[in-house]
């Protein structure tokens, strides 16, 4: 998000929550998502993020929240994604994610959308390579292309690390995190994003995830 700059992350969000890249992996059915995240970046720039989303049918569902600062200026900015995937080989799936953005005090709120192709290859259960193919159609501004490759390993048992090559607004990124599962609940992410080419500013995140099961009412029996 705020590897564009703070304020630009009220536009669009990033398919992969945190991360630049999204998987083609899709939540358990009746499971929800709550996920949060610290950024700071150069220039004394900060956003907060919180968000939840849970599967619905065959899509998964999310809605966030930002509050983005950069030295005297700040803005809140609000987005809804929808998300499809399905294994349409072994070890191989295929999606897609529609995400749009509004900025809570612009005229108009409404931003922008980012539709992203997600390919996800699993050759091990341990191991598992990301492509993102997309693009942001920005409202007020030139439409701007998305995409990048990632790689995951689970080094041990509750241990993960990833690295990312990508290119977002106008500017390509690379960046390294490593992930602590806590428990199959609750997990704990720290990275670093570095910019390569283009505008931009270098980035350090905390994350924080939370998934769950939900349960659903009937509501069609009264007594």
């Amino acid at each position: 998000m705020l590897a564009g700059g703070a304020l630009a992350a009220t536009t669009a969000m990033a398919a992969g929550g945190h991360h630049a890249l999204d998987d083609a992996v899709i939540l358990e059915p009746q499971a929800c998502q709550v996920e949060s995240w610290l950024t700071r970046a150069d220039g004394h720039q900060r956003l907060v993020h919180a968000g939840s989303a849970c599967r619905v049918g065959p899509l998964e569902l999310g809605v966030a929240a930002e509050h983005a600062r950069a030295g005297d200026g700040s803005e809140t900015g609000y987005q809804a994604q929808a998300k499809w995937a399905m294994e349409v080989l072994p070890g191989f799936s295929a999606g897609v994610s529609v995400t749009g953005g509004w900025a809570a005090h612009a005229r108009p709120r409404y931003q922008a959308t980012t539709v992203v192709g997600l390919f996800s290859w699993f050759p091990r259960d341990d191991f598992a390579i990301h492509l993102n193919l997309g693009r942001d159609f920005v409202r007020r501004g030139a439409d701007e292309d998305r995409s990048g490759v990632s790689a995951e390993w689970t080094v041990h048992p509750g241990w993960a690390v990833t690295i990312e090559r990508y290119l977002e607004t106008g500017s390509h990124f690379a960046r390294a995190g490593a992930r602590w599962a806590i428990s199959e609940a609750w997990s704990v992410d720290l990275s670093r994003a570095q910019r390569l080419r283009g505008p931009g500013v270098e980035v350090s995140l905390m994350y924080l995830r939370h998934r769950g099961c939900i349960v659903l009412a009937n509501l069609g029996e009264r007594r």
